[in-house]
Parts: structure tokens; sequence; C-alpha cells
């Protein structure tokens, strides 16, 4: 922040005006945030920071580490650089902001304050479908000519709910309205929201939420100086709650506690193509489709197969069975073509599977362009390659995708409901 001295300088004070009004949001909402929750979401241009997964590891065999559930203020303020928020995980994010108060004397500033604001959002059990909120203000400072003890501070919460029905309940409490001083004796607070199962959207049970937190203070009359800004964004996050039956905890006792809840997030699937990996061949597949497409089967001098970036992400096909099936049919007609009908047992090494990417759990999969007419055709990868590791890449793909609860990735309208990309170690 700037110094009091700098404040006072010529022009001191239009330099902090500038600087903050270049801060203000202006464009399109995250990429990394999928779903109906970014349309809730207030707009934003500055980017969000996600790490990929840990890549699995082959000395476990064919496995997906648990997401973290749990996240500190101190990882949240080396994570953040400059972005808006970080997403450690499906289950643990946060969001930072430091605020600069001017103190004015007949227009010209006399003293400044400032503080920072850390929320960290986290789903701690994923047995529980509480979504907790920790507010934590610190790095309170005060110089040059300031009444503090009459600053107000008020925070709020702006939650948009995309099921009007549907009624939550809250517990903890928001921070209240207090002043500067009384806010640094009592720095912490936590927020918790639930929705009870039984309220959502077929089939899945789904509600969707935004999660905006404000700041706004507000001067003793005799301190002002320039226009006080109005509240302030803290940081957003868009969460789900559902029931899926295909997913962890579905068929709790209590019929109000099944399932669970995410943030809306897109996590990325790592596979390893380190040597010793489990899913190693499947790796390579996957990073050959990636890097050289017109190298794979089918030929297609066009193709660019998604799932790679945020901008074409895959999107989970669950209910529709006969489509999945279709995919995979699609998929082992090109192996049978280019690696022969007795490509299973052809290779003197072992025995081979069809291995396709996208998977064909997906609506990205190889009939894509049977089922949507203004999707490209050819666009995907399949090979034969080793049986234990297209087994394992298997196994490692329904783990990630029960782990993150990573829900059916469209309605029945074909609106994006949810999506996940894949990156190669």
């Amino acid at each position: 922040m700037p110094t009091l001295d700098e404040l006072q300088r010529p022009r001191g004070m239009a330099r902090l005006l500038n600087a903050a009004k270049a801060e203000e949001p202006q464009s399109a909402v995250g990429s990394q945030v999928v779903g109906a929750a970014a349309s809730l979401l207030p707009k934003s241009r500055q980017a969000e920071v996600t790490p990929a997964n840990p890549p699995t590891q082959a000395a476990s065999g064919p496995t997906y580490p648990d997401p973290p559930r749990s996240i500190t203020d101190d990882e949240c303020q080396r994570n953040l650089n400059n972005a808006l928020f970080w997403a450690k995980s499906r289950f643990a994010m946060c969001g930072a902001m430091q605020f600069l108060q001017v103190w004015g004397d007949n227009g010209k500033p006399v003293g400044e304050s400032g503080f920072a604001l850390t929320v960290l959002g986290t789903i701690p059990d994923p047995q529980d479908r509480t979504v907790r909120f920790n507010y934590h203000f610190s790095h309170f400072s005060a110089s040059g000519e300031t009444k503090t003890s009459e600053l107000t501070v008020k925070t709020e919460v702006d939650k948009r709910v995309l099921i009007s029905h549907a009624k939550d309940r809250e517990g903890g409490s928001i921070p209240p309205t207090v002043s500067f001083d009384a806010l640094e004796r009592e720095p912490s607070y936590t927020h918790t929201v639930v929705f009870d199962a039984g309220q959502g959207t077929k089939p899945d049970d789904l509600i969707t939420m935004a999660y905006v937190p404000y700041l706004s203070v507000k001067y003793p009359p005799q301190y002002v100086v320039g226009t006080v800004p109005g509240p302030q964004r803290v940081t957003f996050a868009g969460m789900n709650w559902d029931a899926a039956p295909y997913l962890a905890n579905a068929k709790a006792s209590d019929p109000k506690k099944r399932g669970g809840a995410a943030f809306t997030i897109m996590p990325t699937l790592v596979y390893s193509s380190q040597q010793g990996s489990p899913e190693k061949a499947v790796a390579d597949h996957l990073l050959l489709a990636h890097t050289k497409p017109g190298a794979t089967k089918p030929p297609n001098p066009h193709k660019n197969v998604p799932g790679f970036d945020y901008n074409h992400p895959l999107h989970r096909l669950f209910y529709d069975t006969k489509r999945r099936r279709k995919n995979r049919s699609q998929a082992i007609s090109v192996c049978v073509k280019y690696w022969g009908k007795d490509y299973a047992k052809s290779d003197p090494s072992g025995p081979r599977e069809c291995d396709e990417y996208p998977f064909a759990s997906t609506y990205e999969g190889a009939a894509q362009s049977i089922y949507e007419p203004s999707a490209p055709k050819d666009n995907f990868s399949a090979m034969a390659l080793a049986k234990a590791d297209n087994g394992a890449a298997g196994t490692i793909l329904s783990l990630f995708m029960d782990k993150n609860r990573i829900i059916q990735g469209r309605d029945a309208n074909g609106q994006e409901l949810d999506a996940f990309i894949v990156a190669i170690s």
C-alpha cells in the first residue's frame, strides 16, 4: 500500500484512485468456474489460480489422491499472486483482499489505516453437506491522524440460489458491523451454509448457489477525503449440492444428508507418463493425442481433441448408457481396422485393450458426432495398448470422478452442469 507520505505528495491521491480504478473487475467470470454458477457470479477480469492435482504414485498402484479439504491463511496468501481466488481443490478455496482507508482534513490526507480480509471456503467432510466460510481479518495498521474507533466496517454476503424454493440452513455468523478497533480485537468468524437433500433438480438432486462476500467502511464525517468507494467484493465461490446415486454418500441413513457438496471449479485429472507408472501407456497415448493429434487414428488432418484446457473441457456422461456403449463401439471399430480383429491377443508382449480418448464416459467420446451433428467427425483417438495400463487408467478415472464429486456434465437441454480437464505429468 502507498505510505501516508506518498499520498500527501502532489497527485498522490490521484495516482491512488487511478490504481484502484484499474483493479475494478470488468469482464468475464473466471474460466475455471463451471456450470450454472458462472451465470450467478459477478464478473471479473482477474485470473484465478488452480494447481493440478498431484500425479498418482507408481509404487501404490492405480489410485488417486484424496483432494485436500482444508486450507490456511498462509497457503492462501502465498498462492493468490494477485489472482481473484485460489482453488486448492473442489473442497478448499480462498480469496483475500487488502483494504486501505485514507483519512482527510479539509480534503487533504492526514492519516491512513488498513487491514486485510481472507475468506477460506471449505467442505471438510465428504459425508456432510455443510460448507464453511472462515473470515479472518489481519494486518491491521494505522498512521497519522485517524480515529479508527469510529470507523465502521460492514460485511455482507450476497447468496444467489438457482432454485427459488430451496431453503438453506445457516450456522455461525458473518462478521458483524463493528468498528475497526473492535474488529482488530475479535478478527475471526465462521459462517456455515447447508442445503438438505431432496430440494434439487432431477436426476441428481442438484442445487447451485453463488456466495459473494462484500465489505464496506464508513468514516466519521469530519475525516472523509474524496469519494468513499462502495462495497468491495472480497472473493466469490459457486458451489453445487447433489445426491447423485453414483457418488459417495448417496445412501446415507438420513435422506436429508445424502450426497455432498463441491465448489464449482473444474478439477484436473492427472495421468503420469513417468517410467513405472501403472497408467504410463495411456498417459503416452493421451500426450500424443494432445501434441500430435494428426499422428493418431482415425486419420483426421483437422483433429483437435478436447479436454486439455479450460475452454474445451470434458463432460461426464452417466445416464445415457446407450451413448456410452456407442462411444466404446466406435473406438473399438478403429482398433480393429488399424490393429486387426485380433488386436487384443496379437502382441507377443501381452494382452491389449482398445484405449480411447476422449473417454467413453464423456459426451466428447468417439460417437459425439453421431449424437451432435455440429460436432467434428473423427475428433478422437483410439489405440491398442497394454491391458494392464488401460485398466489402471480406468481405475484412476473412476476414483478421480468419485473423489471430486463430478456429476453428469449436461442437463436434458444440453446446458453445462459440470466439467473437468486432463493433464499429463
